[in-house]
């Protein structure tokens, strides 16, 4: 794998396995309760200042914030001590990439706006 470019934009950042980048719902005593992924503003990840791999940051405010995360992706940028896997279907399903620790890069032509879900490897 090689390292592609930088990215300066909105981000949503994960250390586990999503099995999918919608979302999920869950039930609580007054109903049933959404959790739907977006992409950041630029507020309460901590990485606005910070860097991720090869000069990457989160930072708000840019084309994207705000939008979900699932089918909206074009890159990933990993600053995991571990490999994730981004996938084409929910649950961990079809067509993938690897991002390897420590590496940014564009996603193919396969996945890039159709990001379903990712695991940690």
């Amino acid at each position: 794998m090689q390292n592609i470019g930088i990215f300066v934009s909105p981000c949503f950042t994960t250390n586990r396995t999503e099995d999918s980048h919608l979302g999920y719902d869950y039930l609580t005593s007054s109903g049933v309760q959404e959790v739907r992924y977006q992409f950041n503003y630029g507020y309460g990840f901590g990485y606005g200042s910070s860097s991720l791999p090869n000069g990457s940051k989160c930072q708000g405010a840019e084309d994207g914030s705000g939008f979900s995360v699932k089918n909206n992706a074009a890159g990933a940028s990993n600053g995991d001590s571990r490999s994730h896997r981004i996938f084409y279907y929910s649950n961990q399903q079809g067509t993938y990439q690897t991002i390897e620790s420590g590496h940014n890069e564009n996603l193919i032509a396969a996945l890039k706006n159709e990001n379903a879900s990712s695991a940690r490897l």
